[in-house]
């Protein structure tokens, strides 16, 4: 492979963004942004499950993290925080979910020393994924999906079975 190759692919994906896509994920095609949060935490939570099945247990718990926040931020969102104004850090998202009583303080608190301790460190350091990590984390990713969902009037948008 040559650097012009990798220099075409480069802007190759980069207009493949830039254009709107024509066969868009399962249930994604929609306008409301609370509704592609909710989702998409409906889509990383069926994805991790099949992969977990799989032992890819690296992108279980980085999809797994991210299923949280994405419904976390699907109720802020229907909650009317304007996509615009959603916390700019995954903490953040946390202590936003805390102060409008979605998630208590210790949850909230607790998934801001899960993510910084111990997602960071399996993404990024020597952390290591392994199936008890996995499944232990995809417990709670389903848990706080169908905590957050039951506290929604559009729980029926939610794509899981």
């Amino acid at each position: 492979m040559s650097g012009n190759r990798i220099e075409d692919l480069v802007d190759e994906v980069q207009a493949a963004f830039d254009r709107r896509p024509d066969e868009i994920e399962h249930g994604l095609d929609t306008k409301e942004a609370d509704l592609l949060q909710l989702r998409k935490s409906c889509r990383l939570l069926a994805g991790a499950d099949i992969l977990v099945e799989q032992g890819f247990y690296t992108i279980v718990i980085e999809a797994l993290f991210v299923a949280i926040e994405r419904v976390v931020e699907f109720k802020l969102l229907e909650g009317g925080v304007e996509p615009r104004d959603l916390p700019g850090t995954h903490p953040g998202v946390y202590t936003e979910a805390a102060k409008r009583g979605i998630l208590s303080e210790h949850v909230a608190r607790n998934l801001q020393d899960l993510w910084r301790n111990h997602r960071a460190k399996t993404y990024y350091q020597d952390g290591l994924a392994a199936q008890d990590r996995a499944c232990k984390l995809f417990e709670l990713a389903s848990e706080i999906h169908e905590f957050v969902v039951n506290q929604s009037s559009k729980k029926h948008e939610c794509l899981c079975d």
